[in-house]
C-alpha cells in the first residue's frame, strides 16, 4: 500500500479524536488512550509527500498511531470510524514479598511469574529456605 498524503494523515487524526497542538513547522497531534498511554505524531507543513520511506511509514502507523495494521489506518479513513484499540491494560502485578526474594525465586530457582506472584511472603520464604538448605546439604 502507498504511504498516505499529509491530508490523509491529518484526516485520520481528526477522525480518531486527536488533539491538535500549536503548530510551527508541523501540525502536531496528541492523543491519550484509555489505558493512559499518550500518543504523539506530526505532519509536516512543507511540500512533498507525507512520508516517502516505507520503513518510516511502518514505524508511524505502528508506534505513533498505535495501530495493529496499516489496514486499520485505511479502514478508519474509509469508514470514518476510529480504530478500536482494545481495553485498558491492567496494572502490572507485583509480588507480595521483598524484591530480592521474588528475584531469587524467579531467576535463581527458575520459578514462573505466575507461581511467584501467587505466593504469600511466608510461602516464598519457605521455598527460599528450602533451596538454601538443599545447597548446603541440609534436609
Amino acid at each position: 500500500m502507498p504511504a498516505p498524503t499529509k491530508d490523509e494523515l491529518k484526516r485520520f487524526c481528526e477522525i480518531d479524536g486527536w488533539e491538535e497542538l500549536k503548530t510551527t513547522d508541523h501540525w502536531r497531534y496528541k492523543k491519550t488512550l484509555d489505558n493512559g498511554d499518550i500518543l504523539r505524531t506530526r505532519v509536516s507543513l512543507g511540500r512533498g509527500p507525507a512520508c516517502d520511506d516505507p520503513a518510516l511509514w511502518h514505524r508511524i502507523w505502528r508506534h505513533q498511531l498505535a495501530l495493529e495494521s496499516e489496514e486499520e489506518f485505511w479502514e478508519t479513513l474509509r469508514t470514518r470510524n476510529p480504530p478500536a484499540r482494545g481495553a485498558p491494560k491492567p496494572p502490572p502485578r507485583e509480588p507480595s514479598m521483598p524484591t530480592w526474594l521474588a528475584d531469587y525465586l524467579l531467576y535463581r530457582m527458575g520459578r514462573s511469574e505466575e507461581e511467584v506472584f501467587g505466593l504469600s511472603e511466608e510461602e516464598a520464604m519457605e521455598l527460599y529456605l528450602r533451596d538454601i538448605r538443599g545447597q548446603q546439604g541440609y534436609r
